[in-house]
């Protein structure tokens, strides 16, 4: 099986594992056979796998396999009247807790890998950070032969800059223009205060991405799991700071390309500073609040689907709007759209959202971005990053 046959199949069990588990409380026995499904579909290509693609989809397949017998069992106390919503969620608790720990390494399928639709054309301005990315990550992706003759097998990005900027959406977009799927990671979800658990969450968590690849392992709040150790009191978090400096670098001897790390913080100053490293993140990009011209792009993408009056001037809206990042717009669309609702109401018939509401809707708001935060970031950038 071919590297984009396996994508293909990695999409198809995607949108399965997503309807299966939509589908688990309006209709449990539908998602029973869904998961059933899963394991055929994988047992039925998995003749034509490679040795470690084949233990890669038959983990899947099993996961599948527990999922849908937990269903059953589920369904089985309820019909005999001994299930309950406080044991259900007890069990599921400790069904996720089981898959997380067991051989079959649960992490990356509990996080659902998906290839996002996102596209860079999605994602109004920052012209330059894209022009970055696809030079230093995507051309190696779509030339990975050429890429190999020099010694390119893959980079690690950081993205940093204020909130609301599309550090997310930039990630997505990652995704979609290389087809590989992305699990975000959030660090609710590996951190751990017991003793030696944090540390082996992230072992898990690094061993099943090379396991899974291609895949692209996306870390948000990434200053919350990688904090400056001499800013930390936690025993936990000094211990686990290390172990993702370890992982990160034997990643580096592990990996192909197959397997892309991006961090995402708003703090990158809170980040520990082995871990700015270019051995670990060798792309370093800001993500910077939008522009005039951005801002009026991102004005028309957050208007557009709304009934709005004609010769709306967004170019207007742009330069009115400074200090205020993507976040900070879609709030302030979204609260002029509830102006001219409640204008509608009172006058019983269609009002169109004005730029006099727009307007409106900025003078009641603060924007996020302010230039003591912005001296921060170049202060920042001024030490760590290169010139790319």
């Amino acid at each position: 099986m071919g590297e984009q046959e396996e994508r293909e199949l990695i999409i198809e069990i995607q949108s399965m594992l997503e309807k299966a588990k939509s589908l688990e409380e309006s209709d449990a026995n539908e998602a029973m056979k869904i998961y059933l499904n899963i394991s055929k579909l994988i047992l039925g290509k998995s003749s034509n796998m490679g040795v470690e693609s084949k233990k890669r989809f038959m983990e899947i397949a099993e996961r599948a396999l527990d999922r849908r017998d937990f269903l059953s069992k589920k369904e089985e106390s309820i019909k005999k009247g001994t299930g309950n919503k406080e044991t259900e969620k007890a069990d599921y608790s400790k069904y996720l807790k089981a898959g997380k720990n067991s051989e079959s390494n649960g992490f990356i399928v509990d996080l659902h890998p998906t290839i996002y639709e996102t596209t860079f054309q999605d994602i109004a301005g920052l012209e330059e950070v894209k022009q970055i990315i696809v030079r230093q990550v995507i051309k190696a992706r779509e030339n990975p032969e050429m890429a190999r003759r020099y010694g390119i097998t893959g980079r690690n990005i950081l993205l940093f800059g204020p909130p609301g900027t599309g550090k997310t959406s930039i990630a997505q977009a990652i995704s979609h223009e290389i087809s590989y799927p992305m699990v975000t990671v959030t660090p609710s979800y590996i951190l751990d205060s017991r003793f030696g658990e944090f540390e082996k969450n992230i072992r898990s968590l690094f061993e099943e991405a090379l396991k899974h690849a291609p895949i692209i392992i996306f870390f948000d709040e990434f200053e919350a799991l990688a904090p400056r150790r001499t800013s930390i009191n936690s025993s936990y978090m000094k211990r686990g700071v290390p172990e993702m400096l370890r992982q990160m670098t034997d990643l580096r001897k592990k990996n192909d390309g197959r397997v892309i790390i991006i961090a995402a913080t708003n703090n990158p100053w809170d980040v520990d500073e082995a871990m700015l490293n270019p051995e670990r993140f060798d792309t370093r990009i800001f993500i910077p609040p939008p522009d005039s011209k951005s801002r009026a792009e991102i004005f028309h993408i957050f208007l557009k689907d709304l009934e709005i009056e004609e010769n709306m001037d967004f170019e207007q809206l742009g330069q009115i709007s400074e200090g205020f990042s993507a976040a900070d717009i879609k709030y302030v669309c979204r609260t002029a759209a509830e102006y001219a609702f409640s204008r509608a109401v009172e006058m019983n018939e269609v009002s169109p959202v004005t730029a006099e509401d727009v307007i409106r809707a900025l003078q009641a708001s603060t924007p996020s971005i302010t230039d003591s935060q912005m001296k921060k970031y170049h202060d920042f950038m001024e030490r760590y990053i290169q010139k790319v």
